[in-house]
């Protein structure tokens, strides 16, 4: 009679098991699909399809969106009052270790070549004090601008740290590279440009 015993709990408990199973890939079933139908809006977002540029995500071989913004400096920069000379874009911040990592190997390149081009780095939204402490610290002299709003961040539709655009002379996007650029993909995107690294 014990025997049958534990064969009922040894039955009940594979029905459990299996009641409890069927409600997790019921919930994760349910996770994925809030998932898909939020990422595919995201994506719609992203890519309207229409003419406006303040809705569209920007492209190589399109004009870089405008923006007017205060450098770490206390200045003003105007991206279109930069035409006329190429312009490295990057969008950066201290708490981002690949960001961290390349601006050495963009500090002396830009060092090489400041004559030839304007090198913004775009912060994500940081206190001007840290990131002042943090380029000072690093004695990096290409030019920081501050985004406390995350508006630039926003018209470039930026998803990850670092990324990077390379614009030509006439304000046009030639080459986009999101994630740490090494020296072969630095010298890509200066050469798009019509940089000689």
């Amino acid at each position: 009679m014990a025997r049958k015993k534990v064969t009922r709990k040894s039955r009940r408990r594979g029905r459990n098991a299996s009641a409890e199973a069927t409600l997790w890939r019921g919930l994760l079933l349910i996770v994925g699909l809030v998932l898909a139908v939020w990422g595919g809006s995201m994506l719609l977002r992203g890519n309207s399809g229409t003419a406006d540029d303040a809705n569209a995500a920007p492209v190589v071989g399109a004009p870089a969106p405008d923006f007017t913004a205060q450098t770490l400096g206390g200045e003003t920069v105007h991206l279109k009052a930069l035409r006329g000379k190429p312009v490295v874009l990057n969008f950066w911040a201290t708490w981002c270790p690949p960001c961290r990592a390349e601006m050495p190997m963009l500090q002396q390149y830009y060092t090489k070549h400041q004559n030839d081009y304007y090198m913004l780095a775009v912060n994500d939204a940081e206190p001007e004090a840290q990131v002042q402490a943090f380029i000072s610290q690093n004695g990096f002299t290409f030019t920081v601008v501050l985004d406390p709003q995350r508006s630039i961040v926003g018209k470039y539709r930026i998803q990850g740290f670092p990324t990077t655009f390379f614009i030509d002379d006439k304000g046009v996007i030639r080459y986009m590279h999101v994630g740490m650029l090494d020296e072969t993909t630095l010298a890509a995107g200066l050469q798009s440009i019509g940089i000689t690294p």
